[in-house]
């Protein structure tokens, strides 16, 4: 080294080495504010539009929520302090152990074949609503799911906490869980009429999305299978303007009414929804 060179200290190195790194971040965050300003220039004025209603939503989503939590419990005290019996918290259901009775509901997921994948996304979401209906229940019953597998396996084992479920997930068919003297399958098209729920029998609900395009189905499947099957004893307390199908979780949660009213009519019409046209028979009977 020359006596001419100038004399770095390691103090002045260590500026240098910030200034230098000031620098590239400066210019990082500049190619990124440049490409950002470039992006929001390609999308119309439309999409500014949008993209600036969901950045405000977001911005104040934690205090809108707190908001609403707050309101929540100001509801609750006000209801508690009137005597309304309010029903069980989320908190409360999860630490319940549920007592169900000895009547087995079981859910026949064996028609995937004969579904759309969004058929079957929306046959999760009957069943995810049957857990719900069960798990409040007063009176809840034993909860299958047969020949559980395929797609919906998929998309169930993805769900949060789905896992946990106090569902019975069984992969083999029903007729393989259950003895054919203690099965009823539930089909619309049966000459039969289920009048009580009995102890010890397990009662069939077809698993089966299918926008009436499989009509008679699950009843040919039952009859082919030699096991017992009933219709639900709706023509005797309702007329109805549509065709006497309903969803799982409908019928599951029917079944559910009757065992804890003894009442079908009140069952069918706390539970069948308006748009099907609905309406009492004056010479029905109620069955206990």
């Amino acid at each position: 080294m020359s006596q001419n060179s100038p004399v770095i200290s390691l103090s002045d190195a260590e500026v240098i080495k910030e200034e230098v790194n000031t620098e590239s971040c400066d210019k990082e965050e500049s190619v990124k504010t440049e490409s950002c300003e470039a992006e929001t220039k390609t999308m119309s004025k439309n999409q500014q539009r949008k993209q600036r209603r969901l950045e405000a939503k977001l911005k104040f989503r934690p205090e809108k929520r707190k908001l609403e939590r707050e309101r929540r419990k100001e509801k609750r005290r006000q209801a508690i302090s009137e005597g309304v019996v309010l029903p069980p918290s989320r908190k409360k259901l999860k630490q319940k152990l549920m007592e169900p009775s000895d009547i087995s509901i079981v859910v026949d997921c064996s028609f995937e074949e004969h579904m759309h994948d969004g058929d079957i996304k929306k046959l999760v979401k009957q069943i995810q609503h049957c857990y719900a209906i069960n798990r409040r229940s007063p009176c809840p019953c034993k909860y299958v799911v047969s020949s559980y597998g395929g797609k919906m396996k998929d998309i169930i084992e993805n769900l949060s906490g789905a896992t946990q479920w106090n569902i019975s997930w069984r992969e083999e068919s029903y007729d393989s869980l259950f003895s054919k003297e203690n099965i009823v399958y539930l089909s619309a098209e049966s000459e039969n009429t289920l009048t009580c729920l009995e102890e010890g029998k397990a009662y069939i609900i077809g698993g089966l999305v299918d926008h009436n395009s499989k009509k008679g189905l699950c009843h040919e499947l039952a009859v082919k299978r030699g096991v017992r099957h009933a219709q639900l004893p709706i023509s005797q307390y309702i007329d109805m303007k549509s065709r006497k199908v309903l969803t799982v979780d409908h019928v599951f949660e029917i079944l559910l009414k009757f065992q804890q009213q003894k009442d079908w009519e009140s069952a069918f019409f706390s539970v069948i929804p308006k748009r099907k046209g609905a309406q009492a028979k004056l010479d029905s009977n109620l069955c206990s």
